[in-house]
């Protein structure tokens, strides 16, 4: 009896103990062991142990912000020169550092309005786009890739052809960069934009004929692009506004027919691709549209939900690609003032916010405090904030 009484003594684990294990746990494992335990099953629902968790996951470094600096992607209109793009790195713990970068024109010809893609440099390299162009830039030491063309690139007689770039990353095993991007046309309904001689028959007979849009992906190593088969619903994408994670490249999408909001996710490697339908998950208003913006916070894919205007931000972390019901609210942010929308993420849990009249300020989850970034400039034409990491390393080794 009491050999058998110390057996059970040497194997209970306090509840405490417990808890603090479980509290450091990522979120898709901490989903998965509620079927261990009863009281594990309702871990989410007690207060005590989310705030721990909570705390664990934002406070906790991750390598990814390591020796990092952020870069405000910044368009200033200027009445002498127009629209001028503005690229600093800042650094340090209120990113009082700044260093300006100086973007060379890689073409000969007019340089093209460039924007940075996704939210984080690739191993301190840049994927810069432009309607017709790409280019890889390593900041550090000042080094371009520019991207040759595909054969899709060559238009079709009377149509526009639109090209929305998704994805930038680097695939560990095959150890290559690689771009994904779609391409689609549309027909010109603008006669007056033809040419004089145009032949009329011929641009009838044009506009009858439907062209496939199609999905590429470029190959740094082979410098090639190839079409790639992604069964997608027919969606309206938010080029620009994805993120790389791992070999991963997520990227925002709406469904035109339903209106309901998904999590692109598209594996490099074997290009398999996951979607994940993101709930809604705030008190429905009529009134206002909801927005949402995806967001890397501390290594975790988060995805920030709010109404234009309003004060409330709900912040929901992804626990498992595919599973819907993995989607977890663990922060809601209520704000007495309105901030601005947000824009993106640096070091561990500070979220950006661009306010209307173009000031930069920050919001600390683990402080809870909102500073501001006094020295970007004001009168903004777009911007966004990205993460960056120097790398020595030439872009093509």
């Amino acid at each position: 009896m009491a050999k058998s009484l110390n057996e059970k003594v040497k194997n209970y684990i306090p509840n405490d103990l417990v808890f603090s294990i479980l509290s450091k746990l990522p979120l898709k494992s901490l989903k998965r062991f509620r079927c261990v335990h009863k009281t594990w099953s309702v871990l989410f629902e007690n207060p005590i142990f989310m705030n721990k968790f909570r705390t664990n996951l934002i406070s906790i470094p991750h390598s990814y912000y390591d020796d990092t600096s952020i870069l405000p992607n910044q368009y200033v209109y200027d009445p002498d020169n127009g629209i001028c793009r503005s690229l600093y790195l800042l650094s340090g713990e209120r990113f009082e550092n700044r260093v300006k970068l100086d973007f060379p024109n890689p073409f000969k010809i007019e340089e093209p309005q460039f924007d940075v893609l996704q939210s984080g440099s690739i191993t301190g390299i840049l994927c810069l786009y432009s309607s017709n162009e790409i280019v890889l830039w390593n900041p550090t030491i000042n080094e371009f890739k520019v991207i040759p063309h595909s054969s899709v690139d060559s238009v079709p007689p009377y149509r526009y052809i639109h090209k929305e770039i998704f994805g930038f990353g680097y695939d560990p095993i095959s150890e290559d960069y690689k771009i994904i991007r779609y391409v689609y046309f549309s027909p010109v309904n603008d006669q007056s934009i033809l040419p004089p001689d145009v032949n009329w028959e011929d641009f009838a007979h044009s506009r009858e004929i439907s062209y496939e849009p199609v999905w590429e992906i470029y190959s740094l190593r082979c410098n090639f692009w190839k079409k790639i088969d992604i069964p997608l619903p027919i969606c309206c994408y938010c080029k620009g506004e994805g993120l790389y994670m791992d070999g991963i490249c997520h990227w925002p999408a709406t469904c035109e027919d339903d209106g309901q909001h998904y999590l692109v996710s598209f594996y490099l490697n074997n290009e398999v691709c996951f979607i994940t339908p993101i709930p809604i998950d705030i008190n429905f208003d009529e009134n206002y549209i909801v927005q949402k913006k995806l967001l890397m916070l501390n290594g975790s894919l988060a995805c920030i939900l709010w109404y234009k205007y309003t004060t409330t931000y709900h912040i929901l972390f992804l626990g498992e690609l595919g599973v819907k019901e993995s989607w977890t609210k663990l922060f809601v942010i209520e704000l007495s003032d309105y901030i601005g929308y947000p824009i993106g993420v640096a070091k561990k849990c500070d979220i950006f916010f661009l306010k209307g009249d173009g000031e930069l300020v920050y919001f600390d989850l683990c402080t809870e405090m909102i500073e501001k970034l006094g020295c970007i400039k004001r009168k903004h034409y777009s911007t966004k904030i990205i993460i960056y990491k120097k790398n020595l390393v030439s872009i093509e080794k």
